[in-house]
């Protein structure tokens, strides 16, 4: 049989075809979903956490809602009935069978038609004015609830999986709501699936710490290299090329990253002319491998280069301090990015060690205090999306005050660029203020 190159190695919305199963990953993940606890997998992007869905859930298993900035819990609500073909009608709203009256109070109110039934909520009278079919009651839920929500498909006998895809593009309050109402959720058998770009452990049980015991983590990362030899080997054998020559090289390139490996693989076939499966082996060699080295650090450059200079930017100069430049964190941020040895940067940061290390650069360092430093890292994620930055490359870890790479291609990208004509290249805020005030 013979495979596409695309569909064998690469990073893409569908299962590919080189998915290997963990045991540590998969079989917590199958667990998970038959202990009916919400499943919360989290880790770095492009580290496999929608292969995961893919490879154990068919599409008639779930409901897939994708998270933006803008999304409230209501619009999630309002997602998940749509998708199941839920008829229902905004409170207020008049059928043309039937004038329906509620004196339930409260929140985003929606009326769901039932034949046959009684009323179930809110004292309901319904008054026929047309049409001799049969009878509809019209039983009102409360969208802003997730104790009626859970009713509403219980009711209807829905036993689906909801997936959160992108949890970590909600905004805090948002993330918080949800923590609370995934414990009702849970309570009444409605399972949610929520996927977010995090490396910390816990995230949604510090919103809310009743969700203790009630979810199950399944963490994406770390991956081995035996993890990476194995993927390459079942990639090999579908498209009948042979990687033993570059193997080790391109495993080490990859810096932990399934991503990078999916994708270095991919372009080597690529430089090679491997399109599919060849009648005859194919050998990649060390200078197919460096070709697809350069290609990707490449292309990653252009997309983290332009995240680093929208990072910085700042549309104010100066800070409530009259005349003042403000402190720009930002770029101090990106500087120290830059600027620090590789290794810490694998480890992740420090908020002590940001602060010192912006300190020793600052313009004005006397200024530079804790608190603001604090603050600036608990929105950092918050920041990346304002400027539209996505995925995210950095998350801030509250709990041990770790600040982590996230974008797992960002580690391949510096490891192979110039990182001080990089820096040099983006705009910075002190030297344009100096530069107006001259």
């Amino acid at each position: 049989m013979k495979y596409k190159t695309s569909d064998v190695f690469g990073v893409k919305s569908s299962l590919i075809e080189s998915y290997i199963e963990r045991p540590s990953v998969d079989e917590l993940f199958s667990a998970a979903l038959e202990d009916k606890n919400q499943v919360i997998v989290y880790g770095s992007s492009k580290q496999g956490k929608t292969s995961l869905i893919l490879k154990h859930l068919k599409p008639e298993q779930y409901v897939k809602v994708e998270c933006s900035p803008q999304t409230n819990s209501i619009d999630i609500y309002r997602s998940i009935l749509r998708q199941l073909n839920i008829t229902y009608f905004e409170s207020g709203t008049q059928n043309a069978s039937f004038e329906v009256s509620s004196k339930a109070n409260g929140g985003l109110k929606i009326k769901v038609p039932f034949v046959g039934e009684a009323s179930l909520g809110g004292e309901i009278a319904d008054k026929k004015t047309q049409s001799n079919t049969k009878k509809e009651i019209y039983i009102e839920y409360n969208l802003e609830l997730a104790q009626d929500v859970s009713e509403l498909l219980n009711k209807l006998n829905i036993d689906k999986f909801i997936i959160l895809e992108n949890f970590h593009y909600l905004s805090l309050e948002v993330q918080e709501q949800l923590a609370y109402d995934l414990r009702v959720f849970q309570d009444l058998g409605v399972i949610f699936v929520v996927l977010g770009i995090w490396r910390e452990a816990n995230r949604l049980i510090q919103f809310n710490g009743d969700l203790l015991d009630r979810v199950t983590e399944v963490p994406v990362e770390p991956w081995l290299d035996d993890d990476f030899a194995k993927v390459i080997e079942k990639g090999s054998k579908l498209l009948n090329v042979d990687f033993s020559q570059v193997s080790e090289t391109l495993i080490k390139s990859s810096f932990d990253s399934v991503g990078v490996v999916q994708e270095l693989c991919k372009q080597c076939c690529i430089i090679a002319g491997i399109s599919k499966t060849p009648d005859t082996t194919f050998v990649i060699t060390d200078d197919h491998l460096q070709q697809a080295l350069n290609a990707k650090a490449a292309d990653y450059g252009g997309r983290h280069v332009r995240n680093f200079e929208s990072f910085v930017h700042i549309t104010s100069k100066t800070s409530n301090q009259s005349g003042k430049p403000s402190l720009a964190f930002p770029y101090y941020f990106i500087y120290i990015l830059l600027k620090t040895d590789f290794d810490n940067i694998e480890k992740g940061l420090s908020r002590s060690t940001l602060l010192e290390g912006i300190r020793k650069v600052h313009h004005r360092p006397d200024d530079v205090r804790s608190g603001d430093l604090g603050a600036f890292l608990h929105n950092i994620t918050q920041h990346q999306i304002n400027k539209k930055i996505q995925p995210p490359f950095v998350d801030y870890d509250r709990g041990s005050k770790i600040l982590k790479i996230i974008d797992s291609s960002l580690y391949f990208f510096l490891r192979h660029c110039d990182r001080d004509a990089i820096l040099d290249d983006i705009p910075n805020p002190i030297e344009d203020y100096t530069e107006d005030n001259n």
